[in-house]
């Protein structure tokens, strides 16, 4: 379901239909603080491959909330962006080129 089939519902509803919402939304937030607990209690930190883990996890449900500078520094972490980044130096011997002119 859509959020903006739940406004639409929202609006036409009584008290006890918005009764109804607020109590289910308490309980996915709920079970989401206590699926975060559960996984931070779960984190060792001197293993830094699940530390990596964790944190990607983490800033990739903040770029899907639109964080834009999450998505940076995901990318920045998984070394998506180094390749971009690189420096190609390549010598030329301008005694040797030729030059066309058009």
């Amino acid at each position: 379901m859509s959020s903006q089939t739940i406004f639409a519902e929202m609006k036409e509803s009584d008290n006890k239909k918005l009764w109804a919402y607020a109590q289910e939304l308490a309980e996915f937030r709920r079970k989401a603080e206590k699926a975060i607990e559960d996984n931070d209690s779960d984190l060792d930190f001197n293993d830094t491959a699940a530390v990596k883990k964790y944190i990607s996890k983490a800033l990739l449900r903040q770029m899907d909330n639109g964080n834009a500078a999450s998505a940076k520094e995901l990318s920045r972490i998984l070394g998506i962006d180094a390749e971009s980044r690189d420096i190609i130096i390549e010598p030329v011997n301008f005694a040797e080129a030729t030059w066309e002119i058009d």
